[in-house]
Formats: structure tokens, C-alpha cells, sequence
């Protein structure tokens, strides 16, 4: 679990492409440190250092070192086997504050900075702080690793009698093309003298007779022209004429009955029926 530590908090920026001019900063402690105020994984340099200002501006330790890794970024930490010593550093049980900001855009820390504020933090708190800084060399330059590896343990040995803490800060990568082939091409366009037409404005009617058509026109009026009640129309208004006056019949025969209401009072129980037999 503890090697997925940083590869966990580099994996957010795993599927976007790194900036060209980021750099990545790491930071681990035997010390526990505060809560960032900031856990954005891609920072400006302003917003990065001031948050280790924070975190160092209580000297939580008494030896302090800077690992400067030239032209490293985002993608190469997140592989274990670019950088095995910074891992295995990671993973260590003595390990109690971690801080990492995977992207931080802009120019890298200046070690004479850190250094100043380190030894003015500490004599602040009444600490005697030891500072050392390293330089590992690009990975271009060692594919195998062994150079840094050295040069870690050298400084490793320097810091590991007491309390310590670790900040490990990249280099941006050099633009791999130049300035001179970043120019673009100035376009000069050439165009032919355009050709002028005089266009005439057309003000005849859009439809016209031809002189020599020979079609026959039928001039009868309307009605004359187009049957509007077909046999089949007649039939049906003489049908409907019919039913609505059989319609009609019906309606005034049953207004036309009269019923008493004692009619609907007769008694017709078996009483009544004895009677009338």
C-alpha cells in the first residue's frame, strides 16, 4: 500500500499531458505536517512555495535536504522504476508528513532561498538546523540510474542521524525545438487583377409568352368548366335528405303521445289483479 503512496497522488494528472515548463515537488518528513491549505495538483510556483513556507516556518525537524533532479516532470514519478530511491524513501515506516504537488508551473526553487528561510525558521524556534542540498543528474544523461542513486545515498547518510525531512523538486524540461524553427512561414498572398464585367440589370416581366406557341386556351366561365356536384355527391345529399326526415317523423310521433300521471299510480299488485278477474 505505502508504494502506491505517491504513484496514487501522481495518477490524477496520469491521463493529461504535462506542462512543458512544470516541474514536480515532493516532500516527506519523519515530522507530521499540518493540513495544506491546497491540495490542487497543478500549482503556480507563488502558490507552491508558500505552501512549504507554511510547513517549514515551524522547523519541524533538525536536518533538512534539497534534491534537485534536472529535467524530470509528472510522468517520470509516477514510473517507481525511473526513480527506485525516491520510493523507497516514501515507503519507510519513519515517514509521517507527506506534501506533493505533481505539476508546479513555472521556474523551480531557488536552493539559496530555501536555505536562507530554513536557517531563520529554525533560529526562530532556538534549532541549530542542518541544511544540505544535491543535485542529481538528468535522466538522459544516467539511463541506468546509478549516478543518483550515489549521489542520493551520499546525502542520505548526511541527515539520517536525527529527524529529517526531504524536498525533492524538479527542473523543467528544455523545448526541444527552437526558436528559430518555431518561426512560422510568413505568407505573402498573390492574387490576379480581378476581371471587371459590366452586368446589366434584367427589368423584363419573368414570364412571357412565347410568339409562336400554338396552345388553345379554354376561356368558358367557371362553372361551365368543372363539375362540382359529381353523381356520387347528389346521391348522398338525397339520402341524407331521406333519413333526416324519417328522422323527423319519429321525433314528433313521440311528442305526440300523451300520458296521464295516474297512469303511473295504478296499483297493479296481486290484489288489483284479483279484482279485475
Amino acid at each position: 500500500m505505502r508504494l502506491q503512496i505517491l504513484t496514487s497522488a501522481l495518477a490524477l494528472t496520469g491521463s493529461a499531458t504535462a506542462f512543458s515548463d512544470s516541474w514536480p515537488l515532493v516532500m516527506f518528513s519523519t515530522s507530521e505536517f499540518p493540513d495544506a491549505p491546497s491540495s490542487n495538483q497543478v500549482q503556480t510556483r507563488s502558490q507552491a512555495i508558500e505552501q512549504v513556507n507554511d510547513i517549514l516556518s515551524t522547523c519541524p525537524t533538525d536536518n533538512y535536504l534539497l534534491v534537485i533532479h534536472k529535467d524530470v516532470n509528472a510522468a517520470d514519478l509516477r514510473r517507481p522504476q525511473t526513480m527506485p530511491y525516491l520510493h523507497l524513501e516514501m515507503e519507510g515506516k519513519d515517514i509521517h508528513g507527506k506534501f506533493i504537488v505533481p505539476e508546479v508551473v513555472g521556474e523551480s526553487i531557488n536552493k539559496k532561498d530555501v536555505e536562507d528561510y530554513v536557517s531563520t525558521a529554525c533560529s526562530q524556534q532556538g534549532k541549530d538546523a542542518v541544511f544540505e542540498t544535491v543535485e542529481l543528474k538528468s535522466l538522459d544523461n544516467d539511463p541506468e540510474r546509478r549516478d543518483n542513486v550515489d549521489l542520493w545515498q551520499q546525502a542520505k547518510s548526511l541527515i539520517e542521524k536525527g529527524s529529517y525531512t526531504v524536498l525533492f523538486v524538479g527542473t523543467p524540461r528544455p523545448s526541444k525545438k527552437s526558436a528559430s524553427s518555431a518561426e512560422k512561414t510568413i505568407y505573402e498572398s498573390e492574387f490576379v487583377e480581378p476581371v471587371r464585367m459590366d452586368v446589366k440589370r434584367d427589368v423584363t416581366d419573368g414570364f412571357q409568352r412565347r410568339a409562336d406557341n400554338e396552345t388553345e386556351w379554354d376561356n368558358r366561365p367557371l362553372f361551365q368548366k368543372y363539375q362540382f356536384f359529381t353523381p356520387g355527391i347528389f346521391m348522398a345529399l338525397v339520402t341524407a335528405v331521406v333519413l333526416f326526415s324519417i328522422l323527423g317523423v319519429g321525433l314528433r310521433a313521440l311528442a305526440s303521445l300523451e300520458v296521464s300521471y295516474g297512469a303511473f299510480d295504478k296499483d297493479m299488485g296481486p290484489a288489483a289483479q284479483k279484482k279485475q278477474q
